[in-house]
């Protein structure tokens, strides 16, 4: 596996439908069948309310900017030459944060509350990874 990977969760049984659904373009979430809440990393169990029983649905992929930063020095090498790279906390329309960063392609400054939309890049080793761009 690439160096890059390693950022990444292990891709294990939990885990395979999100990076299924990251091959076709689509950010899914867990969803807990109890409560309805929304569970972003991966889980065993709700962390809302515990239950174990949880499935998988597409998510909108959109929301807001709920913090963000820059990443100005790394010691992994596929970070070469692309520093500063803008990190974002994104609160999703599902209730439901996810770190990330913007995509390679979005110019300029990023700013709390600015709405994006997940697209996805891929790693070196062809793992497709979810980013987000500003919506316009």
């Amino acid at each position: 596996m690439a160096e890059e990977a390693r950022a990444l969760p292990a891709i294990d049984e939990r885990s395979v439908p999100f990076f299924e659904a990251a091959e076709r373009g689509v950010l899914a979430l867990q969803r807990c069948e109890a409560c309805r809440a929304f569970l972003h990393p991966v889980r065993g169990r709700c962390s809302a309310c515990g239950d174990t029983r949880l499935t998988w649905v597409e998510s909108a992929g959109r929301g807001r900017v709920w913090s963000h930063g820059k990443l100005r020095r790394s010691y992994q090498p596929e970070h070469e030459g692309k520093l500063p790279i803008p990190l974002v906390w994104v609160e999703l329309d599902e209730r439901v944060r996810i770190a990330s960063r913007l995509a390679a392609s979005e110019p300029g400054a990023v700013r709390t509350g600015d709405r994006v939309a997940v697209v996805f890049e891929r790693l070196a080793d062809g793992t497709p990874v979810p980013v987000f761009r500003r919506e316009s």
